[in-house]
């Protein structure tokens, strides 16, 4: 695997990367689309990334790495106004950018990825997990969340659910529907 802070065009492969893996999946690129965006030859990809699992997983560690600085970065007083800032990552790629979250897509290509990218993806989804647990508990110790909702089952329903709208509203062209599931999850843990 590259270094942990690449430089220079290892940076512009793992951005074309993640561009392309968060458009096509894992399975939906090659090499050779990377060497196309990138303006080299795909050979010498392989000088950064001997395997395009080495890149597949540099890649998500860096969007994981990138992804929890952004939420760590969340300044919202109220529980309720965390979880709507943190969806709202979600819900800007989608609409600025009419991708899908990494971690996402390549949990849909679980079945083809090779181990050290599928344990990349349970890093992610378990760093995220545990960010939305602790705003959760935060949140009922504060009285603004329901005390009979468990924190770990709805971590676990509320990234899910902001994956699969993500999806959905993707498919169907409707962004504002990612917006909305968001805000229909918070309520329902509203108290």
């Amino acid at each position: 695997m590259q270094a942990r802070n690449p430089s220079g065009k290892a940076m512009d492969i793992q951005h074309a990367a993640r561009v392309l893996m968060m458009d096509r999946g894992f399975n939906g690129f090659s090499f050779r689309d990377i060497a196309a965006d990138v303006g080299i030859k795909s050979a010498s990809i392989h000088y950064h990334y001997a395997t395009k699992a080495d890149l597949a997983e540099a890649t998500m560690q860096a969007y994981r790495e990138v992804f929890n600085e952004a939420v760590l970065q969340i300044e919202a007083t109220s529980a309720p106004d965390r979880l709507r800032a943190y969806g709202a990552l979600f819900v800007t790629t989608l609409r600025d950018q009419g991708h899908l979250c990494l971690g996402g897509m390549l949990a849909a290509d679980v079945a083809s990825l090779p181990s050290q990218v599928r344990n990349e993806v349970v890093n992610f989804f378990e760093a995220q997990n545990e960010w939305v647990e602790s705003v959760v508990r935060e949140g009922q110790a504060a009285g603004d969340l329901r005390q009979d909702v468990d924190a770990t089952k709805f971590s676990k329903m509320f990234v899910s659910s902001l994956e699969g709208a993500m999806m959905i509203s993707r498919g169907l062209k409707q962004p504002q529907d990612l917006e909305d599931a968001l805000e229909m999850v918070i309520q329902l843990a509203q108290a």
